[in-house]
């Protein structure tokens, strides 16, 4: 004899499947600071940063944190120079 009840069927489905909430909080704050050095094509860097929290006090002290990181970054990056392929 064999089980042909469908709503059984379904109802050990959900039994054996989990469901995992994950919970969004768009609240707070985001700022984002877009640096771009050199006006030709080959002569650009550009550095993009973002940093979120809860208030603007705190978004403000991170982005300063950042700021001092990119500003060595660049530092460095301006270093690197391409092989002159002219010699």
């Amino acid at each position: 004899m064999s089980d042909d009840n469908p709503t059984a069927t379904e109802s050990n489905r959900e039994e054996a499947t989990q469901t995992e909430y994950v919970e969004r909080s768009d609240v707070g704050v985001s700022l984002t600071v877009k640096l771009k050095r050199g006006t030709a094509t080959r002569d650009q860097d550009e550095l993009t940063a973002k940093v979120k929290a809860q208030t603007l006090a705190e978004a403000r002290e991170d982005m300063d944190t950042l700021r001092a990181y990119l500003h060595a970054l660049a530092e460095d990056v301006r270093q690197i120079q391409p092989d002159d392929e002219t010699e």
